[in-house]
């Protein structure tokens, strides 16, 4: 007897359907757990990381092993990889795990990493912006990482759990590499005799799909009761769609589902949603002779409802942010605690057409005909930049335009393809516009990062001329005023090892932001992540093990998602 799935995959869903008519409903057990890659064609692909261009992160995460991960769920680092990561002044040792080994058998050691890691410094990976050397530790499972100066630990476990930094560097293939210059590890594409030290091991692949089987020398390969991962090649969000709702899919690691679709799904199909760290944002030109007036940067945030934006452009997936702080939403008031309260909000769910009138007012400029104007009788607005073709972000921009002409700028939106969407910020050829606030992913739950990105926004390499020096802003204590530099402060949380200090530091900085607006959150993205139960034993929706990108990587390993015995 073979499962639905198995049906589903020779026959399609209407033989599966007939099959279950025959049956009445029942399935055997699946030896085969299916998701999808949308990569590329797996036969154009390859599997060496370190060569991003046709590199399938997807099936390589399910082959490497990670360093360590961090938990959205708890808000902590678990470790993978390692048996131990330890932080002292200028030298980070890590400690791999006795079991872990290469699929052939043999172990896991730090010349391994060693290897890898010297790779990355020809490649400038994060690594090597506080690392001066690395080396054999006391044992053959022990790395030694001198920094170049004291560095914060939670910034350096940040980027050893980074999701796609896994433990690949297996020497008989990479070693060749350390001689040679960084473009000849970067057109390296590992497609024979390749080996890994995750919980699968790779098969084959072919136009259609990657073939995984269960890694036997993986340490928790007991745990695993299943013997094949199949990545069905699927490009489109459609065809992930249908192929969770028709049953030829258990897993998909990422994909937007929009809410009636969600709504349409068998009830087996369970969704898991995480923070992506990403979401929509106003981005301001401090160039320009009215968004670079304070003033007028608070009175678009008291106009914008971010509420509203969330609802109309993506209830199931966008969060506002409960404060405008420059920090994730999720982690504001862990980070802020007692200060939280001070923050100003902003109204996260209204328009506060008052207080951005009396800003407006202050700053000499004047309501006419419905419509606000400076001292020369210019209005107030212009063209509002945003991305072509995002188009939950379509939504998003035409949600806060209303909001903001209802009130009495004269915006006009600027639709642009992607190239000179990022050229106009690039160039600082505009005033306002739409850009993400949060730089993305795990590390942006340390708001160092978010905070310092803000500033800077390399990704447009700080077209928005927000400059560096110092800014007077009122007091939190509501005793004044107070000046900082926010990019000497925000930098200077990279070398702290007392968590007070940081914390301290961090809230000052927020706080800038808050006051400041150098650019307004709006909302964070919320990724949606697919397992299926009526196959497969889950972990149930409570379980913090949901909580690790993705659930369909870490669930398999740790033995929470196996074939249901029938």
């Amino acid at each position: 007897m073979i499962s639905r799935r198995q049906l589903v995959k020779l026959t399609g869903v209407s033989g599966a359907a007939a099959l279950a008519g025959c049956l009445g409903g029942e399935s055997s057990s699946a030896t085969t757990l299916t998701g999808a890659t949308n990569e590329g064609v797996p036969s154009n692909m390859h599997l060496n990381p370190m060569a991003t261009q046709n590199y399938d992160w997807t099936a390589g995460n399910h082959i490497f092993e990670r360093f360590a991960a961090y938990n959205f769920s708890t808000q902590e680092f678990e470790l993978a990889g390692l048996e131990d990561w330890s932080f002292e002044d200028e030298t980070v040792t890590l400690t791999l795990r006795d079991d872990l080994k290469w699929d052939t058998g043999d172990d896991v050691t730090a010349g391994d990493v060693i290897t890898q890691f010297r790779l990355m410094e020809k490649t400038n990976a994060t690594l090597w912006d506080f690392t001066d050397s690395v080396e054999e530790g006391e044992t053959d499972k022990t790395v030694v990482i001198n920094l170049s100066r004291p560095s914060n630990p939670e910034i350096i476990k940040h980027t050893l759990a980074n999701g796609d930094l896994r433990i690949h560097g297996y020497q008989p293939v990479y070693n060749e590499f350390l001689d040679q210059d960084a473009s000849a590890i970067q057109q390296f594409e590992w497609e024979d005799d390749i080996h890994g030290n995750g919980p699968f091991t790779f098969e084959s692949k072919n136009d259609q799909a990657w073939t995984l089987t269960r890694n036997e020398h993986f340490y928790n390969a007991d745990a695993i009761d299943f013997d094949t991962y199949e990545l069905l090649s699927r490009q489109e969000n459609t065809a992930l769609q249908q192929g969770l709702m028709g049953g030829e899919l258990d897993v998909v690691s990422s994909l937007f589902v929009p809410p009636t679709i969600v709504e349409s799904f068998p009830d087996h199909v369970e969704e898991v949603t995480l923070p992506a760290n990403w979401g929509y944002g106003v981005i301001f030109n401090h160039d320009d002779e009215d968004f670079g007036n304070r003033n007028v940067r608070q009175a678009v945030a008291h106009v914008i409802n971010r509420q509203q934006v969330a609802d109309n452009a993506g209830p199931r997936t966008k969060n506002p942010a409960p404060k405008v702080t420059g920090i994730a939403p999720a982690d504001q008031e862990t980070w802020l605690g007692d200060d939280y309260d001070r923050f100003e909000s902003y109204g996260p769910d209204a328009t506060q057409s008052e207080a951005a009138a009396e800003l407006l007012r202050d700053a000499g400029y004047s309501r006419s005909d419905g419509t606000w104007r400076d001292g020369d009788g210019n209005t107030l607005g212009g063209s509002y930049v945003t991305p072509a073709g995002w188009t939950d972000w379509t939504t998003a921009t035409n949600t806060v335009v209303d909001q903001l002409n209802s009130f009495g700028f004269d915006f006009e939106i600027n639709s642009l393809p992607s190239g000179d969407f990022y050229g106009a910020y690039t160039n600082s050829d505009f005033a306002v516009g739409a850009f993400y606030w949060l730089p993305g992913g795990a590390r942006s739950s340390f708001p160092y990062f978010p905070l310092r990105w803000q500033l800077n926004i390399p990704d447009v390499d700080g077209g928005h001329n927000f400059e560096e020096g110092e800014y007077t802003v009122p007091a939190m204590d509501d005793s004044g005023e107070m000046t900082l530099n926010p990019f000497e402060e925000i930098r200077s949380v990279a070398t702290m090892q007392d968590d007070a200090q940081v914390s301290e530091t961090i809230t000052r900085v927020a706080w800038h932001n808050n006051q400041n607006l150098p650019i307004l959150g709006i909302v964070a993205k919320q990724d949606q992540s697919w397992l299926t139960s009526d196959e497969w034993d889950v972990a149930p929706a409570e379980d913090s093990a949901r909580g690790i990108k993705w659930p369909s990587h870490w669930l398999p390993k740790q033995g929470q998602l196996n074939p249901i015995n029938q």
